[in-house]
């Protein structure tokens, strides 16, 4: 069952016996356990992983043709698990969705800096990070095969098909990972989660309300929130594909 962040105040609220709201800023009291709220949404957010707050997305491109191999990662995703790129060629009327492997940056390195800039099939850019001037080098003939990135938002690709495209293009790019979860402050806010997980969030905010508000300890609740964290980990995919894909994991940004 759902709750909307009023409902889940009013449970919180009834639970240390506190006055009774008709909205989440009725009282002073009810603005602290919003803030309790959204301080455990946060945390399960950032430690649950959840596959609800996942989604597909294209990646942001630089609309720079002097630094074509640069792409960012949209501000509203927190991680990216896979990366694919249509590097369909001159001519072709078929997409060729190639997954591009994740490097670190030492292996990138390794392998951008063995190309030969004097060749014409090689190209070079220059960005400026943290007050250093960094050259980057890449293939301009062929579509990408892997990518980079320095500081966890810009990414960085080892090629593009300058016969194709100026830029790698965001229509071009396809990812999956993990949205950044936004917080309403609104009584009818529904917060994104599972059915069955609301139990865990509403478990977990008692057990921290008592402790900061009432200078207690909520034993059953917080008994009860190691217990859904546990069954999370079991039931966290609503469609249960978790078990059966096994494919690389290549790399987060």
């Amino acid at each position: 069952m759902q709750y909307t962040l009023l409902q889940l105040t009013q449970a919180i609220l009834s639970s240390m016996d506190g006055d009774e709201v008709n909205g989440i800023d009725d009282t002073v009291e009810s603005s602290q356990v919003v803030e309790v709220i959204k301080t455990v949404y946060d945390d399960i957010s950032s430690r649950g992983e959840l596959p609800i707050q996942k989604s597909l997305f294209n990646l942001t491109a630089s609309g720079d043709n002097t630094k074509p191999v640069l792409m960012t990662k949209p501000q509203t995703v927190s991680s990216i698990e896979w990366l694919r790129y249509d590097r369909q060629i001159d001519g072709s009327a078929d997409p060729d969705w190639a997954e591009i492997q994740y490097m670190s940056p030492t292996e990138f390195f390794r392998r951008t800096y063995s190309l030969n800039p004097s060749e014409t099939t090689v190209d070079s850019f220059t960005q400026t990070i943290d007050g250093s001037t960094i050259t980057f080098f890449y293939k301009n003939d062929q579509g990408p095969n892997f990518y980079t990135t320095y500081d966890d938002g810009t990414i960085v690709f080892d090629a593009y098909d300058s016969e194709v495209d100026t830029t790698l293009q965001s229509s071009k790019s396809l990812a999956y990972g993990l949205k950044a979860q936004s917080f309403t402050r609104s009584d009818t806010w529904v917060p994104n989660l599972h059915d069955h997980q609301f139990a865990w969030l509403l478990s977990e905010a008692k057990s921290l309300a008592w402790a900061e508000l009432r200078q207690a300890t909520h034993v059953k609740a917080e008994m009860t929130a190691r217990k859904h964290e546990v069954l999370n980990q079991k039931t966290k995919h609503s469609i249960n594909y978790g078990k059966y894909d096994k494919g690389p994991n290549y790399g987060r940004l």
